[in-house]
C-alpha cells in the first residue's frame, strides 16, 4: 500500500483517485444506484483508509455520491451532480453524455458572454481593452502561423478576459466553468477551417465595440460569436426552446 505524507504527496495521490473515480462514474462505467467499496478502493487504488475517506468527501461534494445509513456510499444521478464544476464537465466529456453536456454549456454561454461584454463595454476599463486585443493579435498570429494549439490557448485567455472585465462577482464565480466549455470545445480540433477567419473577424468587432464602449455592439458581437462556435461544434444553428 502506498503511504504518502505531506501536502504535495498526499494532495497529489487524492486528486489522482477523485480523477480515476469521478470518471469512471461520469462515463456511466460505476452506475447510479451503486454502492462504492471502501476495501474496493483500498485495494484498486494501493491507498490508506484516510485517503479513500477524502476522496469520498470530495465526491459527495461535487453531488455524485452521498453515504447512506447501513448502506454505503452510493453514486447518484447525474442530476445531483455539480454539474458546472471544471471536473464534472472534463469527466462527461469523455463520456455518452459529451455532445447533450457541451450544448447545455454553449447555451449557458450564450446566457452569459453577451451580458459580460455589454457590461465590458459599459465600463471601458482600460487593461480590459488591452488584454483583449492582446490575445487577438496572438490569434491571429497563430492563425497565420497554422499553429491550432496557441489559437485555442489565446482564445481561452481572451473569453476569461472578457467576463472577467463585467466587474461582476457572479459571473467571475463561473469563469473556470466557462474555460473549461471552451477546453471541451476544442479538444480533438487540431486545425483551422473556414470559418476561423470569420471568428477572428468577429473577434476584432468585439474588441473594438469594447474599447470604444459601444455597448449594443459588444453584445450583439459576442452572441454571434458563441452562436456561431455552436453551429461550427454541434452543426446546430437553430435557437433553442
Amino acid at each position: 500500500m502506498i503511504e504518502l505524507t505531506g501536502p504535495s504527496g498526499s494532495g497529489g495521490l487524492h486528486a489522482r483517485v477523485v480523477d480515476a473515480i469521478g470518471s469512471r462514474i461520469a462515463t456511466g462505467e460505476i452506475a447510479s444506484g451503486s454502492v462504492l467499496s471502501t476495501e474496493q478502493i483500498e485495494h484498486d487504488h494501493e491507498v490508506s483508509r484516510s485517503v479513500v475517506r477524502e476522496v469520498l468527501r470530495t465526491l459527495t461534494g461535487l453531488g455524485m455520491v452521498q453515504p447512506r445509513h447501513r448502506i454505503g456510499t452510493t453514486v447518484l444521478p447525474v442530476a445531483w451532480w455539480n454539474l458546472l464544476d471544471p471536473r464534472v464537465i472534463a469527466w462527461r466529456a469523455e463520456g455518452p453524455d459529451s455532445l447533450r453536456q457541451l450544448s447545455e454549456l454553449l447555451t449557458l454561454r450564450e446566457a452569459l458572454e453577451p451580458v459580460a461584454a455589454r457590461r465590458a463595454a459599459a465600463g471601458r476599463d482600460e487593461e480590459t481593452s488591452r488584454t483583449l486585443r492582446e490575445q487577438l493579435d496572438r490569434m491571429t498570429t497563430a492563425f497565420r502561423d497554422g499553429k491550432p494549439h496557441e489559437f485555442a490557448a489565446a482564445d481561452t485567455v481572451f473569453h476569461e478576459t472578457l467576463l472577467r472585465g463585467a466587474h461582476n462577482d457572479v459571473l467571475s464565480q463561473l469563469v473556470q466553468t466557462v474555460l473549461a466549455t471552451l477546453r471541451v470545445r476544442y479538444t480533438g480540433h487540431r486545425s483551422f477551417n473556414d470559418e476561423t477567419a470569420a471568428s477572428l473577424h468577429r473577434h476584432s468587432e468585439l474588441v473594438d465595440a469594447v474599447s470604444n464602449g459601444d455597448q449594443a455592439a459588444a453584445e450583439a458581437a459576442s452572441r454571434t460569436l458563441v452562436r456561431e462556435a455552436r453551429a461550427e461544434v454541434l452543426g446546430d444553428t437553430e435557437e433553442e426552446d
